[in-house]
């Protein structure tokens, strides 16, 4: 058993990581499509989602917002890149988030991701 098999058996989460691209209509007409409506590269796979941030507060004069941060932690054959959308399953609850720029080891990959929205 390798060292990536070890930590991929505490993972308790799962993860869909859709891909931006262009698509061909019928029509002959191409569109380009993100997010969750992106191609979904991976399907149900085992991860481990961090603990949020707990959010840092953005305010300007009229408009407040509050940005929350999670590390994604997944095989190291997985192939998460940066703008790639991820909707993780984590007790229950779905979380859609946009993965920044992966940080790669041998047992696993940390991708940070910024909360989108998340769906109870």
């Amino acid at each position: 058993m390798t060292e990536a098999d070890i930590l991929a058996s505490t993972y308790t989460d799962t993860c869909t990581v859709y891909r931006p691209g262009k698509t061909l209509l019928p029509s002959g007409e191409s569109v380009f499509k993100k997010g969750l409506e992106g191609q979904a590269v991976y399907k149900d796979i085992p991860c481990a989602l961090s603990s949020p941030s707990g959010g840092k507060l953005n305010q300007s004069k009229t408009t407040a917002s509050v940005d929350t941060d999670f590390s994604l932690f997944v095989r190291p054959e997985v192939d998460v890149q940066p703008g790639d959308t991820v909707a993780v399953v984590r007790l229950g609850r779905r979380f859609v988030c946009v993965a920044g720029l992966p940080e790669r080891h041998p047992s696993h990959n940390n991708i940070p991701l910024k909360l989108q929205k998340d769906k109870a």
